[in-house]
């Protein structure tokens, strides 16, 4: 139990965050194929850690209708819609884990978080998961900027060996920082610093460094899962209830949403 470099909370904090689904924002390039690869790794290390990794794809939109009997057309919007759809996160037969389309979905969290706030928004996109879920939100950063009211996310923006990517990455973190969240690259393979990769991370930080006055994060691709399941989002509690009991206390105008409760134990 003591022994040195072992940290332990790590157990405590696992087993709350499995409390309830959580989810985690990724920003697509303009072209959003290319980042299938980041997310599919992500997925694979979610799964591998006991979580169940959901994707939702808000470059793809969701079908019109959905038909009897088969999950693999349900998207984003049908969840938010049909009060009767829940314990979603395990994936259909023949895949390792589900995949949804969202972009109507999408929209219309947005329209929840501009009239209420990102923490309505959130916790209306985790409420058809099961325990355990873990959401990857993967959008356009201008589609992910409005549902960060609030909350200050981290999103992680993708670092993809393209052409395009440093401005694909600069754009992103642009958006994202002055939308109030807080923007991680996510260097697909970073292994030398002075790979194309890693010159592009370089000047991606440079730029945010000069332009925005932002230092930026940057997680390798060993540690996505490990540092996805720590910042990852989960419902939002309200802060003016204590132990499922109300106490004025905590209560009063324009108290924001938070996922921790005060204990009545110290």
């Amino acid at each position: 139990m003591f022994e040195i470099g072992v940290d332990q909370a790590a157990g405590l904090r696992t087993a709350a965050q499995r409390l309830g689904p959580s989810m985690m924002l990724v920003a697509s390039p303009a072209q959003p194929a290319r980042a299938y690869e980041l997310l599919c790794h992500l997925a694979v290390q979610l799964k591998a850690m006991g979580r169940l990794p959901v994707i939702i794809d808000g470059t793809a939109s969701e079908a019109a209708g959905r038909r009897d009997n088969d999950g693999s057309h349900l998207g984003l919007q049908h969840a938010l819609t049909d009060g009767s759809i829940s314990g979603l996160g395990h994936a259909a037969d023949g895949h390792e884990w589900l995949v949804m389309p969202g972009a109507l979905g999408l929209r219309t969290l947005q329209q929840t978080a501009l009239a209420a706030g990102g923490a309505v928004a959130l916790s209306r996109l985790l409420s058809p998961f099961e325990p355990g879920s873990l959401l990857l939100v993967f959008a356009p950063a201008h589609e992910l900027s409005p549902l960060t009211s609030g909350l200050a996310p981290r999103v992680l923006v993708p670092v993809l060996p393209w052409q395009q990517a440093s401005i694909d990455a600069y754009g992103a973190v642009k958006l994202l920082h002055l939308a109030g969240a807080i923007p991680v690259l996510a260097p697909l393979d970073d292994e030398a610093a002075g790979s194309a990769i890693g010159s592009v991370v370089n000047g991606v930080t440079e730029c945010a460094q000069r332009h925005l006055g932002l230092t930026l994060e940057r997680w390798s691709a060993p540690v996505w899962a490990t540092a996805v399941q720590e910042c990852a989002l989960g419902r939002p509690q309200r802060l003016d209830t204590f132990h499922g009991l109300r106490d004025p206390r905590f209560a009063g105008p324009g108290l924001p949403f938070t996922g921790v409760v005060p204990s009545l134990w110290s």
